[in-house]
C-alpha cells in the first residue's frame, strides 16, 4: 500500500512539475491582450481594419477654424474611409471638443471605393456622427467613435432609379490614435 501511494505522489508531483514549468519565449506569437487597435469599423456588417491610417488636425488663423482629417486605406487599396471634423476656433490650440458632432455641415464622413488609384465617394449621407472622447495633447494621440451610411442611386436616361448601393460604416473606432498638429 506504501509502494503504491508512494507511486502516486510522485506521478503526481511530476505533472504538477511540468506546469511549472516556465513558458516557451516563442517569438512567433502575438499578446493581443496589451494591443490596442487605432482603427476600425463594420463595413456593411464585416469588421474593416485599414493597412494605413493618418490623422492630421489643422488650425487655420484665417477662417479661425480647427479640422481634423482622418484618413483610413485598406491593405487591397479598394477602399477608403475619410473623416472630416470642422470646429470654430477661438485659439491657436491642438484640441477639439470632447463631444457628439453629428451636424454634417460639421462633420462630413466618406467612404471611397478606388480603381485605378482613382477614389469615388459612395453617396449622400445620412445618421453620420463622430464622437470625439478624449485627446492627449502632449502625445497627440485621440480616440473616439464613429458612424454613418452613404447611399448612391443611379438613374437611367429617363431619371428612373436603376439601382440603389447603400453602405453601412458602423461602430467605428479610433483608439490613442496619433496626430500631426498643423498651423496654417
Amino acid at each position: 500500500m506504501k509502494k503504491r501511494s508512494l507511486i502516486i505522489v510522485l506521478l503526481l508531483s511530476s505533472v504538477l512539475l511540468q506546469f511549472c514549468k516556465k513558458a516557451s519565449t516563442d517569438t512567433t506569437t502575438t499578446d493581443t491582450t496589451t494591443s490596442t487597435i487605432l482603427f476600425n469599423t463594420y463595413l456593411n456588417g464585416v469588421l474593416w481594419t485599414p493597412k494605413t491610417v493618418s490623422a492630421t488636425l489643422t488650425y487655420n488663423a484665417t477662417a479661425k477654424t480647427k479640422t481634423f482629417v482622418c484618413t483610413a486605406t485598406d491593405t487591397a487599396g479598394t477602399h477608403k474611409i475619410v473623416l472630416n471634423l470642422v470646429q470654430p476656433a477661438t485659439a491657436l490650440d491642438s484640441t477639439l471638443t470632447a463631444q457628439t458632432y453629428s451636424d454634417t455641415t460639421t462633420f462630413k464622413p466618406n467612404y471611397y471605393t478606388i480603381a485605378n488609384n482613382v477614389s469615388t465617394p459612395v453617396g449622400s449621407l445620412r445618421g453620420a456622427f463622430v464622437t470625439i472622447s478624449s485627446m492627449d495633447v502632449t502625445k497627440k494621440l485621440i480616440t473616439g467613435t464613429f458612424a454613418f451610411y452613404s447611399t448612391k442611386f443611379t438613374y437611367d436616361g429617363s431619371g428612373n432609379v436603376v439601382s440603389i448601393v447603400s453602405t453601412g460604416v458602423t461602430s467605428g473606432q479610433f483608439n490613442n490614435m496619433p496626430y500631426t498638429f498643423k498651423k496654417q
